[in-house]
């Protein structure tokens, strides 16, 4: 048995919830914006902040705008490409990090926790 989601595009107001939380699914959700700092503006509002990619064929442009999103991770002219040791994580409701093989990947097992009570 083969299963299969087929991939989904859609478009419209960034008060749609599509918009707004993390999908796990080939799916892609696009808004309109009139240049690039409305583009991150839009970005860095979202609770969420794993990854993104920015296509573009001028890489000046492209790299100002990767490097004003909110995100772990960012690509430009491309997407989920993870070379040995490079961190792997999200922001935000995204996560805290982690690694792709590398020492990062580790800490993704663990979590910091302190507890404190008076000595008296």
């Amino acid at each position: 048995m083969v299963f299969f989601v087929k991939p989904w595009l859609l478009t419209g107001s960034p008060e749609n919830i599509c918009y707004r939380e993390e999908i796990f699914d080939p799916a892609v959700y696009m808004v309109k914006f009139r240049d690039e700092a409305e583009a991150v503006e839009l970005v860095n509002r979202l609770d969420y902040g794993l990854a993104n990619s920015v296509w573009s064929s001028d890489l000046a442009r492209a790299n100002w705008v990767a490097e004003r999103l909110a995100a772990g991770n960012s690509w430009i002219n491309a997407h989920n490409v993870f070379s040995y040791g490079l961190p792997y994580g999200g922001i935000n409701r995204s996560g805290l990090g982690g690694g792709v093989n590398s020492p990062a990947t580790f800490y993704d097992y663990l979590r910091d926790q302190t507890v404190a009570r008076p000595l008296a």
